[in-house]
């Protein structure tokens, strides 16, 4: 009989993953091992002082809400819930954070110019901008770059953080050159519809229309013949992207779904809903529900559509949510930033239609035309 002191715990055996991958330099694995046992670093707190003490404060996570933030001193261990609970899927995430605030608490010590202009310090943008620059230099997607980027060591990780701050305006020019969606065909020949919200004929429901969508969300209810739509939507571009889109298992590739599947297939239906109830936020699902039934009805009006890139959902709704935004308040069109929070909850209460209409906007905003075809 073995005593008990013999015992080994997965703690244990995760702590013994953590040092000898320390040991190896295996930096993807020390990130996983520390994420999952919950490994906060001590310093947080004082970093995260540091930085607020200049004026600043801080959002976590992909999270564009007041709950994200932090504005006040706090003690390490609360930073760690709050990045735990807006991080994204991937556990690394949270120890990545951790990292890129420790750097961030470090250079806005020594070298505070490279925070002019910043009110806000979003360690999820600044993660994004990091992972494009190695996208581009690597010449992969993003969710590849986010891979490589958990292997960096941490002073390769704050070099590229100080690379990042030092260029923001041409890094974030460089993401958006990234976004963007080429098409194959002249944008006179385009049908540019919006198609009847699916809320259409009903007033404003109790309680606004985003009680509405938290409501249709956590059902997880969609239209009849919405997979065979998304299905269909497939054939006029690369791929789908539902969710992170960090998240390398988010990626639907066209290719594959569909020479292996069919429109009505049931495996394809569960795939697709798979992804929807991943997304946390019931509202946000939904928004993404509306974001796709637009889709498909360009595509569906459009049958030479062709869009070289994979649509990365989370990209196409966040330029819905700033254009509709800005074009209630083009006076804030410097300070956006400021207002994400702001907009997200204002874009949550617009009406389906109004929803499918900024959808349709935000795509014909990221579309560039290739000329030669």
């Amino acid at each position: 009989m073995v005593a008990q002191d013999n015992r080994v715990t997965v703690a244990d055996l995760l702590d013994e993953v953590y040092t000898k991958a320390g040991d190896l330099g295996i930096w993807a694995v020390v990130r996983r091992a520390a994420g999952l046992r919950l490994m906060v670093d001590i310093s947080l707190s004082d970093a995260v002082t540091s930085i607020l003490v200049r004026g600043k404060q801080i959002a976590v996570g992909k999270a564009y809400s007041e709950a994200s933030l932090i504005s006040v001193p706090m003690p390490h261990d609360e930073i760690a819930d709050k990045i735990n609970h807006f991080c994204r899927e991937d556990i690394r995430d949270r120890v990545l954070t951790q990292e890129i605030l420790i750097y961030v608490g470090i250079l806005i010590r020594s070298e505070p110019g490279l925070f002019q202009g910043l009110l806000t310090l979003r360690v999820g943008y600044l993660i994004l901008l990091i992972t494009s620059e190695l996208a581009r230099e690597l010449h992969v997607t993003q969710d590849e770059a986010y891979d490589y980027l958990m292997q960096l060591s941490p002073f390769e990780v704050k070099v590229r953080l100080r690379q990042v701050l030092t260029g923001y305006t041409g890094m974030s020019n460089l993401l958006r050159q990234q976004e963007s969606l080429h098409v194959k065909q002249k944008e006179s020949d385009i049908a540019w519809v919006v198609l009847p919200g699916i809320a259409e004929g009903i007033e404003v429901p109790p309680g606004g229309w985003r009680r509405f969508r938290q409501a249709e969300g956590a059902t997880g209810r969609v239209p009849k013949e919405f997979f065979k739509q998304v299905w269909l939507l497939m054939q006029h571009c690369k791929g789908l992207v539902i969710g992170d889109k960090l998240e390398r298992r988010n990626r639907l590739d066209s290719e594959i779904m569909l020479s292996e599947m069919t429109a009505g297939e049931r495996n394809f239906a569960l795939l697709v809903e798979h992804l929807l109830n991943k997304i946390e936020a019931p509202e946000y699902r939904q928004v993404n529900i509306e974001a796709l039934i637009e889709l498909a009805a360009i595509a569906g009006n459009n049958p030479k559509l062709q869009i070289e890139e994979y649509i990365v959902l989370d990209v196409l709704i966040g330029h819905a949510v700033r254009l509709a935004w800005l074009e209630n308040h083009s006076q804030r069109s410097d300070r956006y930033d400021e207002d994400k929070a702001s907009a997200w909850r204002s874009f949550y209460n617009t009406s389906p239609r109004d929803c499918a209409s900024y959808i349709l906007k935000a795509f014909r905003f990221l579309t560039e035309f290739v000329k030669d075809f």
